[in-house]
Protein backbone atom coordinates (compact mmCIF):
# COMPACT_ATOMS: atom_id res chain seq x y z
CA UNK A 1 0.00 0.00 0.00
CA UNK A 2 1.09 3.82 -1.05
CA UNK A 3 1.16 3.96 3.14
CA UNK A 4 3.74 1.81 3.44
CA UNK A 5 6.30 3.41 1.45
CA UNK A 6 5.24 6.93 2.80
CA UNK A 7 6.15 5.27 5.83
CA UNK A 8 9.56 4.21 4.11
CA UNK A 9 9.94 7.65 3.19
CA UNK A 10 9.87 9.77 5.87
CA UNK A 11 11.59 7.37 8.42
CA UNK A 12 12.21 8.24 11.78
CA UNK A 13 9.62 11.19 11.81
CA UNK A 14 6.88 8.79 11.78
CA UNK A 15 8.08 7.60 14.84
CA UNK A 16 8.55 10.88 16.53
CA UNK A 17 4.30 10.91 15.22
CA UNK A 18 3.82 7.75 17.07
CA UNK A 19 5.36 8.87 19.82
CA UNK A 20 4.18 12.32 19.85
CA UNK A 21 0.50 11.64 19.52
CA UNK A 22 -0.13 10.45 23.19
CA UNK A 23 1.12 14.21 24.24
CA UNK A 24 -1.05 16.04 21.09
CA UNK A 25 -3.75 14.08 21.28
CA UNK A 26 -6.57 15.00 24.22
CA UNK A 27 -8.91 11.23 23.78
CA UNK A 28 -7.93 7.94 24.77
CA UNK A 29 -9.89 6.24 21.95
CA UNK A 30 -8.37 8.78 19.08
CA UNK A 31 -4.80 7.72 20.13
CA UNK A 32 -5.60 3.98 19.75
CA UNK A 33 -7.58 4.81 16.58
CA UNK A 34 -5.05 6.74 15.07
CA UNK A 35 -2.06 3.66 15.66
CA UNK A 36 -3.98 1.08 14.08
CA UNK A 37 -6.13 2.84 11.18
CA UNK A 38 -5.43 -0.12 8.90
CA UNK A 39 -7.43 -2.73 11.19
CA UNK A 40 -9.87 0.71 11.78
CA UNK A 41 -10.48 0.51 8.16
CA UNK A 42 -11.01 -3.13 7.42
CA UNK A 43 -13.46 -3.08 10.24
CA UNK A 44 -15.70 -0.12 8.92
CA UNK A 45 -15.27 -2.03 5.12
CA UNK A 46 -16.12 -5.43 7.10
CA UNK A 47 -19.18 -3.85 8.32
CA UNK A 48 -20.41 -3.40 4.40
CA UNK A 49 -19.37 -5.99 2.70
CA UNK A 50 -18.72 -8.64 5.52
CA UNK A 51 -15.35 -9.86 7.25
CA UNK A 52 -14.73 -12.31 4.16
CA UNK A 53 -14.06 -10.59 1.59
CA UNK A 54 -13.55 -7.15 2.47
CA UNK A 55 -9.96 -7.23 2.10
CA UNK A 56 -9.62 -8.92 -1.47
CA UNK A 57 -13.01 -8.16 -3.17
CA UNK A 58 -14.64 -4.71 -4.08
CA UNK A 59 -17.60 -6.56 -4.80
CA UNK A 60 -20.97 -5.37 -2.06
CA UNK A 61 -22.15 -8.93 -0.72
CA UNK A 62 -25.94 -7.49 0.97
CA UNK A 63 -26.29 -11.29 2.68
CA UNK A 64 -23.19 -10.55 4.11
CA UNK A 65 -23.53 -6.42 5.31
CA UNK A 66 -24.60 -5.74 9.16
CA UNK A 67 -28.08 -4.29 9.64
CA UNK A 68 -28.22 -0.64 8.33
CA UNK A 69 -27.79 0.67 12.17
CA UNK A 70 -24.71 -0.93 12.51
CA UNK A 71 -23.17 0.21 9.15
CA UNK A 72 -24.13 3.99 10.03
CA UNK A 73 -22.43 3.89 13.36
CA UNK A 74 -19.32 2.96 11.83
CA UNK A 75 -19.57 6.22 9.76
CA UNK A 76 -20.63 7.98 12.69
CA UNK A 77 -17.82 6.93 14.55
CA UNK A 78 -15.16 7.56 11.43
CA UNK A 79 -16.94 10.84 11.03
CA UNK A 80 -15.83 11.48 14.59
CA UNK A 81 -12.10 10.21 13.89
CA UNK A 82 -12.20 13.05 11.21
CA UNK A 83 -13.61 16.01 13.05
CA UNK A 84 -11.48 15.27 15.56
CA UNK A 85 -8.42 15.09 13.91
CA UNK A 86 -9.06 18.60 12.70
CA UNK A 87 -10.17 20.12 15.34
CA UNK A 88 -7.50 19.50 17.53
CA UNK A 89 -5.06 20.39 14.72
CA UNK A 90 -3.60 16.85 14.99
CA UNK A 91 -2.08 16.99 11.13
CA UNK A 92 0.89 14.92 11.08
CA UNK A 93 1.80 13.26 7.33
CA UNK A 94 1.92 10.25 8.55
CA UNK A 95 -1.70 9.73 10.09
CA UNK A 96 -3.29 11.94 7.55
CA UNK A 97 -1.41 10.11 4.96
CA UNK A 98 -2.88 6.68 6.06
CA UNK A 99 -6.48 7.73 6.94
CA UNK A 100 -6.38 8.98 3.22
CA UNK A 101 -5.48 6.00 2.09
CA UNK A 102 -7.98 3.80 4.23
CA UNK A 103 -10.65 6.18 3.59
CA UNK A 104 -9.96 6.14 -0.43
CA UNK A 105 -10.50 2.19 -0.06
CA UNK A 106 -13.50 2.54 1.44
CA UNK A 107 -14.71 4.95 -1.28
CA UNK A 108 -13.49 2.20 -4.46
CA UNK A 109 -14.97 -0.32 -2.27
CA UNK A 110 -18.16 0.36 -0.82
CA UNK A 111 -19.49 3.73 -1.67
CA UNK A 112 -18.79 3.60 -5.21
CA UNK A 113 -21.16 0.32 -5.52
CA UNK A 114 -24.13 1.43 -2.94
CA UNK A 115 -27.44 1.56 -4.07
CA UNK A 116 -28.17 4.96 -3.11
CA UNK A 117 -31.90 4.55 -4.43
CA UNK A 118 -32.79 2.06 -2.20
CA UNK A 119 -30.48 2.41 1.13
CA UNK A 120 -31.90 4.08 3.97
CA UNK A 121 -31.45 7.89 3.53
CA UNK A 122 -29.61 7.57 6.85
CA UNK A 123 -27.04 5.74 5.97
CA UNK A 124 -26.34 7.59 2.59
CA UNK A 125 -26.35 10.84 4.17
CA UNK A 126 -23.35 9.64 6.71
CA UNK A 127 -21.79 8.68 3.46
CA UNK A 128 -21.86 12.33 2.00
CA UNK A 129 -21.04 13.91 5.48
CA UNK A 130 -18.51 11.86 5.69
CA UNK A 131 -17.18 12.69 2.23
CA UNK A 132 -17.45 16.43 2.84
CA UNK A 133 -15.87 16.14 6.43
CA UNK A 134 -12.90 14.48 4.69
CA UNK A 135 -12.27 16.89 2.06
CA UNK A 136 -12.27 19.84 4.67
CA UNK A 137 -9.94 17.50 6.98
CA UNK A 138 -7.40 17.68 3.34
CA UNK A 139 -8.21 20.90 2.52
CA UNK A 140 -7.03 22.20 6.27
CA UNK A 141 -4.01 19.64 6.05
CA UNK A 142 -3.17 21.25 2.87
CA UNK A 143 -3.12 24.76 3.99
CA UNK A 144 -1.46 23.77 7.24
CA UNK A 145 1.29 21.74 5.28
CA UNK A 146 1.77 24.63 2.15
CA UNK A 147 5.53 24.25 2.17
CA UNK A 148 5.81 20.94 2.09
CA UNK A 149 4.61 20.19 -1.42
CA UNK A 150 5.20 16.74 -2.22
CA UNK A 151 3.43 14.55 0.02
CA UNK A 152 0.74 16.83 0.70
CA UNK A 153 -0.16 17.69 -2.80
CA UNK A 154 -0.03 14.73 -4.19
CA UNK A 155 -1.94 12.72 -1.87
CA UNK A 156 -4.46 15.51 -1.79
CA UNK A 157 -5.10 15.65 -5.49
CA UNK A 158 -5.10 11.80 -5.33
CA UNK A 159 -8.21 11.92 -2.97
CA UNK A 160 -9.99 15.03 -5.22
CA UNK A 161 -9.65 12.66 -8.22
CA UNK A 162 -11.44 9.57 -6.32
CA UNK A 163 -13.72 12.16 -4.61
CA UNK A 164 -14.35 13.07 -8.02
CA UNK A 165 -14.68 9.94 -9.63
CA UNK A 166 -17.14 8.47 -6.94
CA UNK A 167 -19.41 11.44 -7.72
CA UNK A 168 -19.60 10.81 -11.40
CA UNK A 169 -19.73 6.79 -11.19
CA UNK A 170 -21.52 5.88 -8.26
CA UNK A 171 -25.37 5.79 -8.33
CA UNK A 172 -25.67 8.92 -6.03
CA UNK A 173 -25.68 11.78 -8.30
CA UNK A 174 -28.08 9.76 -10.97
CA UNK A 175 -30.87 9.34 -7.72
CA UNK A 176 -30.41 13.03 -6.32
CA UNK A 177 -31.20 14.49 -10.02
CA UNK A 178 -33.79 12.18 -9.95
CA UNK A 179 -35.67 12.87 -6.98
CA UNK A 180 -34.99 16.77 -7.56
CA UNK A 181 -37.50 16.09 -10.81
CA UNK A 182 -39.77 13.50 -8.72
CA UNK A 183 -41.48 15.68 -5.54
CA UNK A 184 -43.60 12.87 -5.07
CA UNK A 185 -40.70 9.64 -5.21
CA UNK A 186 -40.95 7.55 -2.37
CA UNK A 187 -37.20 7.25 -2.39
CA UNK A 188 -34.47 8.45 -0.43
CA UNK A 189 -35.76 11.83 0.29
CA UNK A 190 -38.70 10.90 1.49
CA UNK A 191 -37.82 8.99 4.09
CA UNK A 192 -37.22 10.49 7.59
CA UNK A 193 -32.88 11.08 7.81
CA UNK A 194 -33.09 9.70 11.32
CA UNK A 195 -35.14 10.33 14.56
CA UNK A 196 -34.92 13.56 15.29
CA UNK A 197 -34.67 15.29 12.25
CA UNK A 198 -36.69 17.78 10.75
CA UNK A 199 -35.02 18.34 7.06
CA UNK A 200 -37.31 17.13 4.38
CA UNK A 201 -34.29 16.80 1.88
CA UNK A 202 -31.52 15.51 3.93
CA UNK A 203 -30.08 13.91 1.56
CA UNK A 204 -30.18 15.86 -1.35
CA UNK A 205 -28.62 19.02 0.65
CA UNK A 206 -25.66 16.91 1.42
CA UNK A 207 -25.45 15.63 -2.42
CA UNK A 208 -25.65 19.22 -3.20
CA UNK A 209 -22.97 20.11 -0.53
CA UNK A 210 -19.87 17.44 -2.12
CA UNK A 211 -21.02 18.68 -5.53
CA UNK A 212 -20.11 22.23 -4.39
CA UNK A 213 -16.97 20.83 -2.63
CA UNK A 214 -15.59 18.60 -5.91
CA UNK A 215 -16.51 21.90 -7.77
CA UNK A 216 -14.14 24.04 -5.78
CA UNK A 217 -11.01 21.57 -5.59
CA UNK A 218 -11.07 21.21 -9.28
CA UNK A 219 -11.79 24.57 -10.27
CA UNK A 220 -8.72 25.24 -8.06
CA UNK A 221 -6.92 22.73 -9.00
CA UNK A 222 -7.44 24.91 -12.92
CA UNK A 223 -5.97 27.33 -11.54
CA UNK A 224 -2.96 26.02 -10.18
CA UNK A 225 -2.36 23.21 -13.47
CA UNK A 226 0.23 25.40 -14.87
CA UNK A 227 2.73 24.89 -11.96
CA UNK A 228 1.71 21.63 -11.01
CA UNK A 229 4.91 19.24 -11.49
CA UNK A 230 3.23 16.35 -9.83
CA UNK A 231 2.73 12.97 -11.77
CA UNK A 232 -0.91 12.74 -10.18
CA UNK A 233 -3.08 14.93 -12.24
CA UNK A 234 -7.52 15.36 -12.64
CA UNK A 235 -9.75 13.80 -15.02
CA UNK A 236 -12.52 15.85 -16.33
CA UNK A 237 -16.03 15.84 -14.85
CA UNK A 238 -17.73 14.24 -17.25
CA UNK A 239 -21.71 14.15 -16.49
CA UNK A 240 -22.32 14.85 -20.28
CA UNK A 241 -24.71 11.60 -20.28
CA UNK A 242 -26.54 12.43 -17.49
CA UNK A 243 -29.33 15.14 -16.72
CA UNK A 244 -29.01 18.81 -16.30
CA UNK A 245 -27.92 20.00 -12.56
CA UNK A 246 -29.83 21.54 -10.75
CA UNK A 247 -31.32 24.82 -11.23
CA UNK A 248 -30.82 28.22 -9.16
CA UNK A 249 -34.93 27.26 -7.64
CA UNK A 250 -34.15 23.87 -7.21
CA UNK A 251 -31.65 24.42 -4.68
CA UNK A 252 -32.92 26.85 -2.52
CA UNK A 253 -35.84 24.80 -2.52
CA UNK A 254 -33.88 22.07 -1.43
CA UNK A 255 -31.10 24.12 0.92
CA UNK A 256 -33.65 27.07 2.45
CA UNK A 257 -34.39 24.27 5.46
CA UNK A 258 -30.49 24.09 6.36
CA UNK A 259 -29.26 27.65 6.91
CA UNK A 260 -25.45 26.57 7.39
CA UNK A 261 -25.27 24.18 4.64
CA UNK A 262 -26.89 27.08 2.31
CA UNK A 263 -24.32 29.62 3.06
CA UNK A 264 -21.47 26.47 2.35
CA UNK A 265 -23.17 25.65 -0.84
CA UNK A 266 -23.17 29.55 -2.11
CA UNK A 267 -19.83 30.61 -0.73
CA UNK A 268 -18.47 27.43 -2.73
CA UNK A 269 -20.23 28.37 -5.74
CA UNK A 270 -19.04 31.89 -5.66
CA UNK A 271 -15.56 30.62 -5.43
CA UNK A 272 -16.01 27.85 -8.51
CA UNK A 273 -16.67 31.56 -10.34
CA UNK A 274 -13.90 33.46 -8.78
CA UNK A 275 -11.95 30.46 -9.90
CA UNK A 276 -13.05 30.39 -13.54
CA UNK A 277 -12.37 33.94 -13.85
CA UNK A 278 -8.86 33.24 -12.89
CA UNK A 279 -8.80 30.57 -15.25
CA UNK A 280 -10.10 32.30 -18.22
CA UNK A 281 -9.99 31.02 -21.67
CA UNK A 282 -6.34 28.91 -21.32
CA UNK A 283 -6.20 26.06 -22.91
CA UNK A 284 -3.80 24.57 -20.95
CA UNK A 285 -6.56 24.54 -18.10
CA UNK A 286 -9.63 24.02 -20.17
CA UNK A 287 -8.97 20.42 -20.08
CA UNK A 288 -9.32 20.06 -16.57
CA UNK A 289 -13.35 20.90 -16.75
CA UNK A 290 -15.53 19.93 -19.90
CA UNK A 291 -16.48 23.28 -21.49
CA UNK A 292 -19.86 22.25 -21.43
CA UNK A 293 -20.72 21.68 -17.98
CA UNK A 294 -18.11 24.61 -16.41
CA UNK A 295 -21.35 26.77 -19.20
CA UNK A 296 -24.11 25.41 -17.15
CA UNK A 297 -22.73 25.70 -13.75
CA UNK A 298 -21.34 29.61 -14.48
CA UNK A 299 -24.60 30.22 -16.16
CA UNK A 300 -27.02 28.79 -14.09
CA UNK A 301 -25.45 29.48 -10.74
CA UNK A 302 -24.20 33.39 -11.17
CA UNK A 303 -22.98 34.94 -8.05
CA UNK A 304 -25.17 37.71 -8.43
CA UNK A 305 -28.52 35.72 -8.73
CA UNK A 306 -27.66 33.78 -6.25
CA UNK A 307 -27.26 36.73 -3.79
CA UNK A 308 -30.14 38.09 -5.15
CA UNK A 309 -32.25 34.74 -4.43
CA UNK A 310 -30.52 34.52 -0.88
CA UNK A 311 -32.05 37.78 -0.50
CA UNK A 312 -35.64 36.95 -1.59
CA UNK A 313 -35.26 33.68 1.26
CA UNK A 314 -34.63 36.51 3.74
CA UNK A 315 -37.91 38.18 2.75
CA UNK A 316 -35.14 41.24 2.25
CA UNK A 317 -34.71 41.59 5.41
CA UNK A 318 -31.90 42.83 6.89
CA UNK A 319 -31.83 42.31 9.74
CA UNK A 320 -31.85 38.24 9.35
CA UNK A 321 -28.86 38.66 7.00
CA UNK A 322 -27.29 40.41 10.13
CA UNK A 323 -28.31 37.87 12.60
CA UNK A 324 -26.31 35.09 10.23
CA UNK A 325 -23.58 37.32 10.37
CA UNK A 326 -23.05 37.74 14.52
CA UNK A 327 -25.33 35.04 15.57
CA UNK A 328 -23.35 32.16 18.15
CA UNK A 329 -24.40 28.80 16.62
CA UNK A 330 -26.95 28.38 14.15
CA UNK A 331 -29.65 30.85 13.55
CA UNK A 332 -33.12 30.27 11.24
CA UNK A 333 -33.81 31.63 8.24
CA UNK A 334 -37.70 32.38 8.35
CA UNK A 335 -38.93 30.17 5.57
CA UNK A 336 -39.08 26.35 7.94
CA UNK A 337 -38.17 24.77 10.84
CA UNK A 338 -34.08 24.10 10.37
CA UNK A 339 -31.57 22.19 11.34
CA UNK A 340 -30.81 18.90 11.67
CA UNK A 341 -30.82 18.01 15.62
CA UNK A 342 -30.21 13.98 15.11
CA UNK A 343 -26.55 13.65 15.60
CA UNK A 344 -23.97 15.38 18.32
CA UNK A 345 -21.41 15.79 15.26
CA UNK A 346 -23.16 18.33 13.60
CA UNK A 347 -22.37 20.29 16.42
CA UNK A 348 -18.64 19.84 15.63
CA UNK A 349 -18.78 22.36 12.63
CA UNK A 350 -15.20 23.69 11.55
CA UNK A 351 -17.01 27.02 10.87
CA UNK A 352 -19.73 28.30 13.03
CA UNK A 353 -22.71 29.87 10.65
CA UNK A 354 -21.49 33.61 11.16
CA UNK A 355 -17.83 32.75 10.26
CA UNK A 356 -19.07 31.35 7.13
CA UNK A 357 -21.43 33.91 6.42
CA UNK A 358 -19.37 36.49 7.02
CA UNK A 359 -16.59 34.94 4.45
CA UNK A 360 -19.57 34.30 1.73
CA UNK A 361 -20.53 38.33 1.88
CA UNK A 362 -16.72 39.79 2.25
CA UNK A 363 -16.49 37.29 -0.83
CA UNK A 364 -19.42 38.62 -3.26
CA UNK A 365 -19.21 42.13 -2.14
CA UNK A 366 -15.68 41.55 -3.36
CA UNK A 367 -16.32 39.73 -6.73
CA UNK A 368 -19.95 42.82 -6.99
CA UNK A 369 -17.44 45.73 -6.79
CA UNK A 370 -14.75 44.47 -9.16
CA UNK A 371 -17.54 42.83 -11.73
CA UNK A 372 -19.63 45.81 -10.79
CA UNK A 373 -20.86 46.83 -14.54
CA UNK A 374 -21.46 43.49 -14.88
CA UNK A 375 -23.08 42.74 -12.14
CA UNK A 376 -25.33 45.83 -12.01
CA UNK A 377 -26.29 44.57 -15.55
CA UNK A 378 -27.67 41.21 -14.41
CA UNK A 379 -29.75 42.26 -11.21
CA UNK A 380 -31.45 45.61 -13.40
CA UNK A 381 -32.37 42.62 -16.20
CA UNK A 382 -33.49 40.78 -13.69
CA UNK A 383 -34.95 43.67 -11.77
CA UNK A 384 -33.57 43.10 -8.42
CA UNK A 385 -30.50 45.56 -8.55
CA UNK A 386 -32.65 47.87 -6.07
CA UNK A 387 -33.90 44.98 -3.27
CA UNK A 388 -30.22 44.02 -3.13
CA UNK A 389 -29.07 47.24 -2.50
CA UNK A 390 -31.53 48.13 -0.46
CA UNK A 391 -30.47 45.06 1.88
CA UNK A 392 -27.04 46.05 2.16
CA UNK A 393 -27.14 49.49 2.57
CA UNK A 394 -29.59 48.89 5.63
CA UNK A 395 -27.24 45.91 6.61
CA UNK A 396 -24.53 48.34 6.73
CA UNK A 397 -26.58 51.49 8.60
CA UNK A 398 -27.62 48.31 11.74
CA UNK A 399 -23.51 47.42 11.63
CA UNK A 400 -22.38 51.25 12.13
CA UNK A 401 -25.29 51.41 14.75
CA UNK A 402 -24.06 48.31 16.93
CA UNK A 403 -20.64 49.22 16.67
CA UNK A 404 -21.23 53.00 17.37
CA UNK A 405 -23.09 51.57 21.36
CA UNK A 406 -20.52 48.73 21.20
CA UNK A 407 -22.71 45.93 20.44
CA UNK A 408 -21.19 44.63 17.49
CA UNK A 409 -19.03 41.18 18.52
CA UNK A 410 -15.91 41.63 16.21
CA UNK A 411 -14.18 44.15 14.05
CA UNK A 412 -16.41 45.04 11.83
CA UNK A 413 -13.74 47.54 9.56
CA UNK A 414 -13.41 45.43 6.47
CA UNK A 415 -16.76 44.54 5.94
CA UNK A 416 -17.83 48.29 6.53
CA UNK A 417 -15.77 49.30 4.19
CA UNK A 418 -16.74 46.70 1.16
CA UNK A 419 -20.19 47.80 2.19
CA UNK A 420 -19.73 51.27 1.44
CA UNK A 421 -17.29 50.88 -1.35
CA UNK A 422 -20.48 48.64 -3.30
CA UNK A 423 -23.07 51.87 -1.97
CA UNK A 424 -20.51 54.47 -3.57
CA UNK A 425 -20.71 52.39 -6.77
CA UNK A 426 -24.63 51.76 -6.86
CA UNK A 427 -24.73 56.18 -6.27
CA UNK A 428 -22.96 56.63 -9.20
CA UNK A 429 -19.87 56.58 -11.26
CA UNK A 430 -18.47 59.41 -10.10
CA UNK A 431 -18.12 58.46 -6.37
CA UNK A 432 -14.86 57.90 -5.12
CA UNK A 433 -14.52 54.23 -4.91
CA UNK A 434 -12.23 52.47 -2.81
CA UNK A 435 -9.74 49.44 -4.30
CA UNK A 436 -10.41 46.28 -2.49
Amino acid sequence: MEGGKESADTGDSDAQDNSDVEREVEYPWLQAVLKTLTQVGAMVRSVFVGADSCEESGDVAASAAAPYSVQYESLAFLREVVNRLCIQDVLQDFFVVELSEQVMILVDRVFTSMDYASQPTFVSCAVLRLLGDFQKLMETWKEHKHNEKHTVTTMYKKWVDRYEEWLVHSSCSTVALQLLNDKESSGAASQMAFIGNSSRYPFLQQWLLCLSHVGVALMEAATTAKTSTDGVGFRPLNLTDRPPIPTRQQLFAVLAEQDDVLIEVLNGLTRMKIFVDAVGSSSDHSVLWPSALATRMVVEYNPDLLFADLVDVLRRDHLVLLDLLVSNGTSSIPVHNLFFTCFHLDKLLFYSVETQMLEYIMRYLRYLSTHWDSSKQILQTDERLEGVMSVLIRLRLEIDRLVAADLFPYGSGPLTRRLRTVEQLYEGPESDTEQL
